[in-house]
Parts: structure tokens; sequence; C-alpha cells
């Protein structure tokens, strides 16, 4: 094994660990997020991408022979359809594939269950990939686009400033989460 396969297993064993002790290992949580009654699965993978854009736009400013940006190609319509079929799978099963993952670890039956329906869910893509390609997949390509591409802006102040709006929309959201425990605190008046 290589030392880049063995870090990469030990990080992932200790960010397992750590979604497993956060409560990820439930489909609950997600199932609550969904139904607006808790945005801690929102709000920890909205703070994932805010610490992500600022390591890379900070990184890429800084080292960029660092950065390997590994940019796919834009399918349109595989990307709306791929998200369809991932937000009714994730609804349904309670688990995004990572927390299943976890789930699975933990010994949880909805997440076996979670990760058999994801494999087999992508096996079926790979079989049905060569007749969806020329119909479905490549009309629509738009070829390998970036938001600073798209802007003509440098990585780091655009990586900055979406890192800020999700900053605010974390903060509106723990604000919101406060006030529905306000309401559901609050007295019945008769």
């Amino acid at each position: 094994m290589t030392t880049t396969l063995l870090l990469g297993f030990l990080a992932g064993i200790g960010f397992g660990f750590a979604l497993h002790r956060a409560g990820f290992s439930r489909c609950n949580l997600v199932h609550r997020g969904l139904w607006l009654r808790d945005f801690t699965m929102l709000k920890v993978m909205l703070t994932a991408i805010v610490v992500s854009l600022i390591g890379v736009g900070v990184l890429s400013a800084l080292s960029p022979e660092l950065v390997h940006w590994k940019v796919k190609p834009l399918y349109l319509w595989g990307v709306i359809a791929g998200g369809f079929i991932f937000g009714v799978g994730i609804a349904l099963g309670g688990y995004c594939p990572g927390t299943a993952v976890v789930g699975l670890g933990s010994g949880i039956g909805e997440a076996i269950l979670a990760v058999v329906g994801g494999l087999m869910g992508a096996l079926a893509f790979i079989l049905v990939y060569p007749w969806l390609k020329p119909i479905f997949i490549e009309p629509a390509n738009l070829g390998k686009i970036t938001i600073p591409s798209v802007l003509g802006l440098p990585v780091l102040p655009v990586a900055l400033t979406f890192a800020l709006m999700l900053m605010g929309v974390i903060w509106w959201l723990t604000r919101l989460e406060r006030r529905m425990r306000e309401r559901a605190d609050a007295p019945v008046q008769k």
C-alpha cells in the first residue's frame, strides 16, 4: 500500500468516526432536514464547502503548483437528471453516500440497504450509459467550465465571495433553528 493510499485510508476512518459521533449514521437526520425541522446536515455540508473554498482558493493563490484541478465536463441534462435521481434516493433512503457508509460501518440495517441500492444504481447506470451517451449526455455538453472561468475572474476572490455567501446562509439557518425551537418551547395559551 502506498503512503498516499494509507493516508487516505486513515483520514477516511477518522472522518467516518467523526460523522458517527456526530449522529450522521442515522437516516432520521436527513429526513428531519428534508422536513425542514433540523438543518444540521445542511449546515455541516455548507461548512465543508466553505472550508474547501477557502482552502483551495488560498492554496491556488499561494502555491498553484499544488492544486490539481480535475474539472469534469458539464453534461447539463445528465446533471439535472442525476441530481433528481440522487435527491430521490437520499429522500427515500435517508442517507447520502458518505453517511450510508458511516451507517454501514455502524451496523445499521437501513444503511446496508442504502449502500446496496446505491451500488445497484451505479451498476444500472454503467449498463445503460452506452445508450444514454449519444442522445442524453453529449447533446448538452458544455465542456469543462468553472465559475471563475465564466466570470473571467481569478479563483481566490470568487472562492472567498462564495464562502462568505454560504457563511451567511449558515448563520441564517442557525437563527431560523433557534426561532423554531423557541416557538416549540413556548407555553400554549388557552
